[in-house]
Parts: C-alpha cells; structure tokens; sequence
C-alpha cells in the first residue's frame, strides 16, 4: 500500500479563494475612480460627472470623462468652458436635463445696447446644442432697404451711423431673412439669449446689454440617450480612446455597452468569480513513498 503525501496540502491549495485577476482588478478600478466628484468653484458646488472633466480634480483619470468636455475654474473663481477656443462662463449645470448655463466672454459689458458692438456667437455644434430655452437676436448692420418696406419684427437700429441698420428676435438659429428684404447689408451679427430674459426686454424690464449678457443655455451631447441607462443600471459613463463610438459604461465587474444589464452582469460575474491561471512553472511535485 502506498501513501501519499502532502495530498492534504494539494486539497488546500485547490479549494482556496485565488486573487482577482489584473484585469479584474483594473475593471473595478475604472469603475469607482469614475464616480461622481465633489467640486466648487466660487460660488458653483456640484459633482463632476460624465462627460466633464475639471481642473483640481486629479483622481477621476481621462477616461471618465469625454475629450473636449473640460471645465477649469480660473483666478477670478469663475467657472469656464472652451468652445472653438472661445471662452464661456458657466454660470449653472443641470445633469438632469444636460443643460449647461453659459456666458460668452467676448460679447461687450451690460452696459452696451448697441448691437453693433455685439459679435457672433458660436458654440462647437459638435459637442452642443442650442435648447428651446434659447432665442436670438440678429442684427443686420448697413442695409440698403428702408424701413417702410420691412415687416414690423424688424426693429431700427439708431445707435449705428450709415446705412439703415435692423435687428430682429426670433426663436430659431436657421430662421433667416431673405435677402431681398433687407438688399445688401456690411455685415450680419447672430447672438443667442435666454427666453426668460426676452420677456424682460418685451416688458421694459431689462436693457438689451443685459439680456445678452444675461447668457443662454447648450445641451452637451456626449452620452446623449444612453449614459443615463448606463447610470440607472448602477454603472459610471466612460469614454475608451481605443473604440470612441462605444458607449462605454464602467460596472462594478467589468466594462459593458450601453448598460450594466441583468444578463450581461450575472454572465460576467460566473465568469470572474475565480480567475484560475495555469502556471508551468515551478513545477509541484507529489511525493509517493512505499509503505
């Protein structure tokens, strides 16, 4: 008869709990550095989320956060955004709605009503969206036309020496003017302002300087009808570099499409419940001795 031993010590070492693999580890990793951080900024607290990034918040790594989506608080304690290298105030932020309040910082101070003195507005349309929160006001500078051949939206401009000059509120960004109406004008000036403040304009409540000033809202489109399923499902919405299309969602076991669903999440976590590697070498080695 012959006995083996160190055969309780081979059982031991098969039933004990092996550590999480590297990967598994990383996935948990990504999953909760992505949670949402607390942040101020003068007098702005919130928590930085997907897809936002913003300076002095160092532990949420670039992939929790979309590229182009950073927000930097500067000397002044103001909140900034850069949009095609134009610089915004951030003034609210909604995740809710996915709705930031912004101000551009190029437009004149409250003060000037002329809109002469107004530039164009524009945000990079591909990370934003104007909402229906927004009206615009265009003002069209040295015209040819005169103002009794203009419909009655059209509003003179007396502040500008010259040619006749006009401006317009209206409710879309595309809604033009025809160009025979106004002939041939020097130059045509676009800028976004909030709903509410147009009702303080009508009212005689507010100066025009102030309603431009006053700032608009953009929705940011970065996760846009998916990162909300990805949260719901107990998830963190991230960003991978090597698949930017993907619609990255961090879980607690590993990285899903979408969302953290029910069937993918149990399927996964079988699967990496025990990690078991195959190691040649050293090589264990029975002892088998007579009896």
């Amino acid at each position: 008869m012959h006995r083996l031993l160190f055969l309780p010590f081979l059982i031991i070492l098969l039933l004990s709990p092996v550590p999480l693999s590297v990967q598994e580890s990383d996935d948990y990793f990504r999953y909760t550095s992505c949670a949402p951080a607390p942040y101020s900024c003068g007098s702005l607290q919130f928590d930085v989320d997907y897809p936002f990034s913003a300076s002095g918040v160092g532990r949420r790594p670039d992939y929790c956060s979309y590229p182009g989506y950073r927000l930097v608080c500067n000397t002044d304690g103001k909140l900034m955004i850069y949009m095609n290298s134009t610089a915004f105030q951030v003034t609210a932020i909604d995740y809710g709605n996915k709705i930031l309040v912004v101000i551009d910082q190029n437009q004149p101070q409250p003060q000037e009503t002329c809109p002469y003195l107004y530039h164009n507005t524009t945000i990079d349309e591909a990370k934003f969206m104007y909402t229906d929160r927004d009206q615009f006001l265009t003002a069209y500078v040295n015209c040819t036309a005169n103002l009794s051949s203009l419909p009655s939206i059209y509003d003179l401009v007396s502040c500008i020496s010259g040619g006749s000059s006009y401006y317009r509120l209206h409710k879309n960004k595309d809604d033009s003017l025809e160009s025979d109406l106004l002939g041939s004008c020097s130059s045509t000036i676009a800028v976004p302002y909030n709903l509410t403040m147009a009702a303080s304009l009508a009212a005689g409540n507010s100066r025009l300087g102030d309603v431009i000033r006053g700032g608009f809202t953009v929705r940011w489109k970065a996760g846009l009808g998916w990162c909300s399923d990805c949260k719901a499902s107990g998830g963190q919405c991230g960003f991978n570099s090597s698949f930017p299309s993907d619609q990255t969602c961090y879980c607690s076991y590993g990285q899903a499409i979408g969302s953290c669903s029910s069937s993918s999440s149990s399927g996964m976590k079988a699967s990496r419940k025990r990690a078991i590697t195959i190691v040649t070498e050293p090589v264990i080695s029975i002892l088998v001795l007579p009896s």
